[in-house]
This record gives C-alpha cells, sequence and structure tokens, in this order.
C-alpha cells in the first residue's frame, strides 16, 4: 500500500487517457444547432483569446464519459499548456471559488517562468453542480473571475440548468454528443491490443457499448472488470451479468470492511485485494455507510474521512500523483471503518446500488434534495449521496424527529414516506 502503483494496477480509463487530439477518437459537437469541429473550435478560442473579446469563456455540455474533459486535457498536452481544473460543485460559494480560482486566473507560478510558453487553461468541471446557490454567489464570482482572467476558461457540465442562465449568456455553448458505438469499438479494441489480451468476442464488445449508451468511460471500466486478470470472456452472459457479479463482490467487501475490519492494516489488506475501480467503490460506500455506522459522532467522522479521500483521489486523476494513492485508502479505507466505535455491529444488511450511479433517482428524492440546496451551500448531488441518508437516519430514530424533519423541510407526503425507506 506504502508503493505508487505499478502502471499495470492503473484503471484503464487512467493509463489510457489521451495526451494528444491524435490519441482520442474526437467527440463531436454543436454550436446554434450547427454541427462543428470541436477540436478546431476550442483551439481556435485558445489561440485567440483575449480579456477584452467578445467571450470570455466557452461551455461543454453533454452526457458524462464522453470526453468533454478528455479532449481539453489532449489540446492543452498538444499546445503545452498547463489546466489548472476545479470541480465547480466542491466550489460553490463565493469565498471558494475565489480562493481556488481568482489566483489561478491571474497570476503564473515559478514554472511558468522556467517554461515560458507554458500558458495556462483554467478548466472549471460539473459547472452544473453550483446551481440552486446563485444567491451564495457562486454564479456572479464566476462571471466576475471570466471578466478579468488573463487565461482561457473552459466549463463542462453535464446538463442544462436554468439557473445558469447568465452564465450562458457571456458563453458560446457546445452541445457535444457522444462518440459512435464504432469509435468506442475501436478504443477498446485498441486497448486490448496494448494489454496484449485475446479471445474477447467482437458482439461482446458491441454488447459493452450498447449497455452504456456511448458512455466510453464506462465501457472502459465494464471491459477492465471482465478482462481483470488476463482471462478470456467465454459467454455473452458474462457482460449481461457484469452488473449483478460486481454488485455481489462490493456487498461482501463492504460488509467486510465495516463488520470485521478492526484495524488499518486489515482494512489496507483488505481494499489491496480488491480489483473493483476506486471512484465505483467509493460511491459503494458512500451510500451504504449509514447502514452500518448508527451513532451520529461515529457517522460524522465517517463522512469526514470520506470527503477527505475523495479530495485527495481528485488531485490524483487530475495531476497523476499516485504516489497519494496510500493516502486514500487509509481515509476511504481505515478512516471510514474505524470511525466505527461504539455502534452495534447490524445483521443482515441490504446494501442499495449507488443512485447516482443507477441513474434510478426518483422526482421525491430530487424534490427534497431541491429543498436541501435551498437550506444549505450544496448541490443535489451530494444531497442525494450524503444529506438524505443522513436524513433518513435521523428520521428513524423517533417519530418525533421525522416529524421535526417534515416541518423544518416542509416536505409533503411523498417526501415524508420517503423518509421511512
Amino acid at each position: 500500500m506504502g508503493k505508487k502503483p505499478e502502471e499495470k494496477d492503473l484503471p484503464w480509463v487512467e493509463k489510457y487517457r489521451p495526451m494528444s487530439l491524435k490519441e482520442m477518437a474526437k467527440p463531436s459537437a454543436k454550436l446554434n444547432n450547427k454541427k462543428v469541429d470541436l477540436a478546431d473550435e476550442i483551439i481556435d478560442f485558445i489561440k485567440n483569446y483575449k480579456k477584452d473579446g467578445e467571450f470570455k469563456a466557452i461551455l461543454l455540455e453533454g452526457p458524462p464519459g464522453i470526453g468533454k474533459t478528455s479532449i481539453v486535457y489532449a489540446i492543452a498536452g498538444d499546445l503545452n499548456m498547463k489546466v489548472i481544473e476545479t470541480n465547480a460543485s466542491d466550489t460553490r460559494t463565493q469565498k471558494a471559488i475565489h480562493r481556488k480560482l481568482d489566483e489561478a486566473s491571474k497570476a503564473r507560478d515559478m514554472m511558468d517562468f522556467l517554461q515560458k510558453s507554458r500558458n495556462k487553461i483554467i478548466l472549471i468541471d460539473e459547472i452544473d453542480g453550483i446551481y440552486g446557490v446563485t444567491d451564495k454567489g457562486a454564479v456572479p464570482t464566476i462571471l466576475e473571475i471570466m471578466k478579468n482572467s488573463e487565461f482561457p476558461i473552459i466549463m463542462v457540465a453535464n446538463e442544462y440548468k436554468k439557473t445558469l442562465n447568465p452564465i450562458y449568456r457571456s458563453v458560446k455553448k457546445y452541445e457535444v454528443q457522444p462518440l459512435a458505438d464504432d469509435e468506442v469499438i475501436k478504443i477498446l479494441k485498441n486497448i486490448l491490443k496494448r494489454e496484449n489480451l485475446t479471445g474477447f468476442k467482437p458482439k461482446d464488445l458491441v454488447k459493452i457499448v450498447k449497455k452504456n449508451h456511448g458512455d466510453l468511460r464506462a465501457s472502459i471500466n465494464d471491459l477492465q472488470g471482465l478482462m481483470q486478470g488476463g482471462g478470456a470472456i467465454d459467454s455473452i452472459e458474462d457482460i449481461q451479468n457484469l452488473q449483478r457479479d460486481t454488485s455481489e463482490v462490493i456487498f461482501s467487501l463492504i460488509r467486510t470492511l465495516f463488520t470485521e475490519v478492526k484495524t488499518l492494516n486489515e482494512a489496507r489488506n483488505l481494499l489491496d485485494k480488491s480489483d473493483v475501480d476506486y471512484s465505483l467503490l467509493y460511491k459503494w460506500v458512500n451510500e451504504n455507510l449509514p447502514k452500518y455506522i448508527n451513532l451520529n459522532d461515529e457517522l460524522s467522522d465517517a463522512f469526514e474521512n470520506l470527503s477527505l479521500a475523495d479530495q485527495i483521489f481528485g488531485r490524483i486523476r487530475t495531476y497523476q500523483y499516485w504516489a497519494l494513492l496510500p493516502y486514500f485508502f487509509d481515509l476511504f479505507g481505515g478512516g471510514v471503518a474505524l470511525s466505527k466505535k461504539r455502534s452495534y455491529i447490524p445483521g443482515f444488511v441490504r446494501n442499495t446500488f449507488p443512485q447516482m450511479i443507477s441513474g434510478r433517482v426518483g422526482a421525491n428524492k430530487l424534490s427534497l434534495a431541491k429543498k436541501l440546496e435551498e437550506e444549505y451551500e450544496i448541490s443535489s448531488i451530494e444531497a442525494v449521496r450524503t444529506e438524505i441518508p443522513f436524513l433518513k437516519l435521523l428520521a428513524s430514530m423517533s417519530i418525533k424527529k421525522k416529524k421535526e424533519i417534515s416541518e423544518w423541510l416542509d416536505l409533503d407526503a411523498k417526501e415524508k414516506k420517503l423518509l421511512s425507506k
């Protein structure tokens, strides 16, 4: 656990992340309903960026996993530029955005002076993660930074949000399309070739791509999951059952983590033996830990450690600092499991598939998330992942507590029922 992971142990989505446009299948896009060459548009924006130009930033909008962020990094590699990335859902307030972006949008660090040609691109990911908190200053602050930035700003979003209209009016907004199935298949075939893996049937590759609806990242993760250890796939049923089988593995791992792990070394060893994608496992633990930790102070500590682990993993992915991976595991595994000191050991626990992965977030949960947005400086994603499970735990303690929560958030009948599930 203390060593930097070997290249062979890296997630394939990181190992084969394109470092140049020549290495990637470029997603197509539309601007004002007209098809454009997205790479050419981004390069033109960067090269002709001026503080007094018509547009201070551009926005890439489209489904997750289709290459929006990757194309920015690939272009930066080709142009010898440095990407300064932040996730808008983690910097929602005026103060946080200023702290993260203001200096980066103006200053040049020591390496910039040593490498004079190495300019910056400011990348703001998940810009749709700040909707609902415009009154906290997030949107006005981004507009101010756009106006004064010495460097081009590129924003990325998964979906349209009405409350971001002030930003939309100040940027060029590109609607990015998923890659064609045959393009995704080519990429998967190339990965298999570079991994020196054979025996995978072409029709099974098609099944993976169809299953993920154009999400390249998910398709690569599925392929790695199926081929882990170098074995060939004998039946298309392996792909159809992939989610179920992976779920069963994670169910067992999570239960062991929370009911049997007693030391940091035990947590390290357990996670070290797991072949499950780090980010996927994080989502599973985040969704299910309130079922294993039932005391508020312990639950708070567990979520705090999980949050710190997420920040570390974000830095690992952004800057390729894989030497930090042991610290991620220590916080994610030991830091979370060992937060449970006095909670009782539960009997059978029915683990649930992470809602934000499955796409099965119901209307009642989303409406409750909206109400939480109005009370706190959080996104809907964060509300669904952390706040709602915590409220359900509180509501389960007593009828009085559930009534207090219902009155506080003015819940309707369906939202109240959600707290009882």
